[in-house]
């Protein structure tokens, strides 16, 4: 992918709709510091403080973005405390800038981090920093900063990747059995359950479980058993039905056609849920 000539900061935080004066802050902050940049929102309805959703949402969109776009996550439920904040840079020129809380293992591969930043500079802070507002006055203007080319060292001392905090998220195969635990990491609007099972040419990655079109998958869920097919798209199974499909993410999805599967299976974000192909789970 090309690296944009034009510099571009994301946003993404948990502000929702009556926080749209806190994503304007921090826009007025970055325009006066480079009036040039250009702003994207990605999302501000993440659900309140849910990490797992968020590392999902950047995750699944961060790559389509040119190289050399900076992405700023406000999803910090422990703005004010000990925890830090961090710059990081990949080895194919992603910049992210947001809290330590276990965000970043979860989209990033640690290996491919080429610096990772404790940001302590306050030469490059919006003073005076608040204690419940850091992206105004942390984040916002390091990402700015990061736009004219500031190297990253200025913003403060080496932070180990490997230092960074990890999301307990759940994930165990059984290939024998052919059995799969995961999460939901993501519900959208139409109360599709977007696992963390990652499918690639139909097979799910690192495991020789091949799911097969229109394969019976049975879902236990709080100690309920559904069972639907696995097929390419809605329409191939009847309407409200449940079908398991690859979203456009690249993920296994759950899903009814034309209904509402999260209300319907009473799942939400960070549920264990277990899948098992064609035999019954045990």
């Amino acid at each position: 992918m090309v690296e944009s000539n034009q510099k571009i900061i994301c946003l993404l935080s948990d502000f929702g709709v009556r926080g749209s004066h806190y994503v304007a802050s921090m826009k007025g902050i970055i325009l006066k510091i480079n009036p040039k940049v250009k702003i994207i929102d990605i999302s501000h309805y993440v659900s309140p403080y849910s990490f797992i959703e968020a590392s999902f949402i950047l995750k699944a969109t961060y790559k389509n973005f040119p190289k050399g776009t900076i992405f700023i996550i406000v999803v910090d439920p422990g703005v004010g405390s000990s925890r830090e904040i961090v710059v990081i840079k990949t080895n194919s020129n992603y910049f992210f800038i947001g809290p330590n809380n276990g965000i970043f293992p979860n989209i990033l591969d640690l290996n491919k981090i080429s610096e990772c930043i404790k940001i302590q500079n306050e030469q490059y802070y919006n003073l005076p920093v608040s204690n419940t507002f850091h992206g105004r006055d942390i984040m916002a203007p390091v990402g700015a900063y990061i736009s004219k080319n500031v190297v990253l060292s200025k913003f403060g001392t080496p932070f180990k990747p490997t230092d960074l905090i990890e999301l307990p998220i759940e994930y165990k195969i059984n290939e024998e059995n052919k059995i799969v635990q995961g999460i939901i990491q993501y519900i959208d609007s139409f109360g599709n359950g977007v696992t963390n099972i990652p499918i690639k040419n139909n097979l799910i990655k690192n495991t020789n479980i091949l799911l097969n079109e229109n394969i019976n998958i049975q879902i236990l869920i709080k100690g309920n058993t559904y069972e639907g097919l696995f097929t390419s798209h809605f329409s191939r199974v009847p309407i409200k039905s449940l079908l398991f499909l690859i979203g456009s993410t690249g993920f296994l999805e759950i899903s009814i056609n034309q209904g509402d599967a999260s209300k319907e299976l009473g799942f939400k974000v960070g549920d264990i849920i277990k899948i098992k192909l064609e035999e019954d789970i045990c």
